[in-house]
């Protein structure tokens, strides 16, 4: 397999945005007037956009386009930002350290969510049935406690993922 080496001159204009998410005409703006000496807009348009699956297959860039986006955004990886400043330091370690358990954390934030979800649940119906069989009431108050704590402890791991995923 034949090693990727990214076009110097776009890894600088990508890292121009620094951790902001750009577009492909942000990133075609930022080279034109690094070089501009280029050709027209649209042609330099269209050759940005043929990097950017390379980019991100290659862990340089991510895609961080969203529901209410017009065009697709991209965010520059901790990689790609090494590549124009090659020194390392702990900071920057973590965050691909981050970068790269980003989407499992992500996934498990997901998971937990849906287990307070499926636990609220729980916890109403317990309290319906609870009016409906007063009779039920103590064992359904030791059910209900069980819930709670269960609760307590579900959210306090999801604000842990959640302040992992807020640096990000």
């Amino acid at each position: 397999m034949r090693q990727f080496t990214p076009h110097s001159g776009l890894v600088q204009a990508i890292s121009t945005f620094d951790t902001h998410r750009f577009r492909v005409t942000e990133i075609r703006d930022r080279y034109m007037k690094l070089y501009p000496d280029t050709q027209n807009k649209n042609d330099v348009r269209r050759w940005v956009h043929s990097f950017m699956r390379t980019f991100i297959k290659h862990g340089l860039l991510i895609d961080v386009t969203e529901n209410s986006d017009k065009a697709a955004h991209y965010r520059a990886t901790v990689q790609l930002r090494a590549i124009n400043n090659p020194q390392t330091d702990k900071k920057m370690d973590d965050e691909l350290l981050l970068n790269n358990n980003h989407p499992a954390i992500q996934k498990r934030l997901v998971a937990r969510q849906h287990d307070i979800l499926i636990s609220l649940g729980a916890t109403e119906e317990l309290e319906s049935l609870k009016t409906e069989f007063p009779d039920m009431a103590a064992r359904i108050d030791q059910q209900l406690s069980a819930f709670k704590d269960q609760n307590v402890r579900t959210l306090g791991k999801i604000k842990a993922l959640e302040s992992l995923l807020v640096h990000h």
